[in-house]
């Protein structure tokens, strides 16, 4: 059984950038004053900790809160490009909050606003590294060195989700440069050596080749091909 249209497109629309969402207590409520309770399983944010909930009707059986987390997760780490994200509270070291999300071409999106006692959100990024919150897809990425750093805004209510580099993702719905009502100020953390390596030689803009079925992405390194989504399937990559 597939998530409910409606529920689905609540949470992709749901401003909060990594995506994330953890299990949370379910609910019994009254949905119909003629009926029983109606038992709800419940998820929250792991951004904001906003909670939403969904009939237990509507999904399959046996389908618990974490189920529930975990299947959300997944599709909107896919639906909004990203190639890992992790969100809420770490008790790993020494215990820390930290939001984060990976897009392919370099750029990390962070968030660590709750343990700032514990340094800056590079800082949080690079702990997470240390104590397997994440595991880095580039081994020079726990040198802060390697990083170059500014502050943006982003909602994630209206998205692109094919970002191919810092300028794109400048550029896109998601991303602001200015502080706006109800958008999330992140530190954008490009990761240098992967954002040089697709940058064009000698500045050239030359554009990208078209990848038809078959052909292997330069960039993530995956097969081009008919891929399933929670709901529906595309045809690409893993960009």
């Amino acid at each position: 059984m597939t998530l409910p249209a409606t529920f689905l497109q609540h949470v992709e629309q749901h401003g909060c950038f990594s995506g994330c969402y953890g299990s949370d207590s379910s609910v019994s409520a009254c949905l119909d004053p003629a009926r029983p309770l109606s038992p709800l399983v419940m998820v929250s944010c792991q951004d904001c900790l906003a909670r939403v909930a969904v009939p237990a009707s509507l999904l399959a059986a046996g389908t618990s809160s974490y189920n529930l987390a975990r299947q959300l997760t997944d599709h909107l780490r896919a639906k909004r490009g990203f190639a890992l994200s992790v969100s809420g509270y770490h008790v790993a070291g020494p215990g820390f909050w930290l939001s984060a999300a990976y897009y392919r071409s370099g750029l990390f999106l962070l968030s660590g606003e709750r343990s700032r006692q514990l340094g800056s959100d590079l800082d949080l990024l690079l702990l997470a590294f240390r104590h397997g919150v994440l595991q880095p897809p580039d081994s020079r990425m726990r040198d802060p060195k390697q990083y170059a750093l500014e502050t943006v805004y982003v909602n994630y209510a209206t998205f692109q989700p094919a970002v191919v580099g810092k300028q794109a993702l400048l550029s896109a719905p998601q991303c602001r440069a200015q502080p706006r009502t109800g958008w999330q100020k992140v530190t954008l953390a490009e990761f240098l050596p992967v954002a040089q390596a697709q940058a064009p030689a000698g500045g050239s803009s030359a554009p990208a080749r078209t990848l038809k079925v078959g052909d292997v992405c330069p960039v993530c390194g995956a097969e081009v091909r008919l891929r399933p989504l929670l709901v529906g399937s595309y045809v690409g990559c893993l960009c």
